[in-house]
């Protein structure tokens, strides 16, 4: 047998993820949208919960995460779900490499 690959780590929720997620758009329209997806989206974002037939619209301000990632996301860029392979990554010189500068 080999070893476990991929995700093992359980996600992180800081919400409660049974309500109904929407996203602000670009063009201007909110879309329904998984928790998944809700929790790695920079932009707006917001809670519908229903209370005797009524919708009761709430926002929702907490860090976004990296999809599919517990890592919080510092420096989020552009609007959408945000994704670790386009983090910056800080290149680090060994002594032996100045002559490269």
């Amino acid at each position: 047998m080999g070893e476990k690959k991929g995700q093992t780590e359980k996600l992180k929720y800081n919400f409660n993820s049974a309500c109904e997620c929407q996203v602000l758009l670009e063009n201007g329209r909110w879309h329904r949208v998984s928790p998944r997806e809700f929790r790695s989206w920079h932009g707006s974002r917001r809670f519908v919960k229903y209370k005797d037939q009524e919708r009761i619209y709430e926002e929702y301000n907490a860090p976004v995460y990296y999809w599919n990632t517990n890592v919080v996301c510092k420096e989020p860029q552009g609007i959408g779900p945000q994704f670790i392979h386009n983090m910056p990554y800080p290149s680090k010189i060994r002594p032996n490499e100045r002559h490269l500068l």
